[in-house]
């Protein structure tokens, strides 16, 4: 009966120590990636924040990270009136497609789920780290070209819904106020 029981110990413990193994290996893996998606990261944006990256890295989307954030500024926008009408959404979607974004992919996944559902708050705190830290590395005119580029795209959001009752106004109030938002991160 000892034999038995020595026998069940051993293979007990080789499934506890192969568990084990497999936790680590997959903790290490993870920790491996992270450093190359926040290497990645510093690279593409030259960024060199270590809680900007670390929040980037977070994000699960390696390099799309930066296509992640790119997007967010017409997607507030189009949320500025409390919902996300079928014109919107088309036109974000196409951006989406010439920004990059390929179907399935992790930045896909955020899209749709902004899409869904306004984002919460903290995604505009990480824009606006996310932009300063940018535009701190550009020059003055690549500055404005970025500012002028982010801006036109909120503005294409906010006009193709045609403001109050597709009259009168081409930008809502709300969405209006979601644009200078935008604006003032850029200074």
């Amino acid at each position: 009966m000892s034999d038995t029981l020595d026998d069940r110990r051993r293979a007990l413990e080789e499934e506890f120590f192969s568990k084990q193994n497999k936790e680590l290996t997959a903790k290490l893996a993870a920790a491996a990636q992270a450093k190359a998606t926040r290497e990645e990261l510093q690279r593409l944006t030259g960024i060199s924040d270590e809680k900007l990256l670390d929040a980037l890295t977070g994000l699960n989307v390696g390099g799309a990270a930066t296509l992640v954030l790119s997007l967010y500024p017409v997607v507030a926008v189009a949320w500025a009136d409390g919902s996300f009408d079928q014109k919107e959404k088309k036109v974000v979607g196409e951006l989406a497609k010439t920004l990059g974004i390929e179907a399935g992919s992790a930045a896909e996944g955020y899209l749709n789920t902004w899409l869904a559902q306004k984002p919460e708050p903290h995604w505009f705190e990480l824009w606006a780290e996310y932009t300063k830290a940018l535009a701190s590395q550009l020059s003055a005119s690549d500055r404005e070209l970025l500012k002028a580029t982010v801006l036109q795209r909120a503005r294409v959001v906010a006009e193709v819904s045609g403001g109050f009752l597709g009259v009168a106004f081409r930008v809502s109030q709300a969405e209006q106020a979601v644009l200078d938002k935008l604006s003032a991160v850029f200074g």
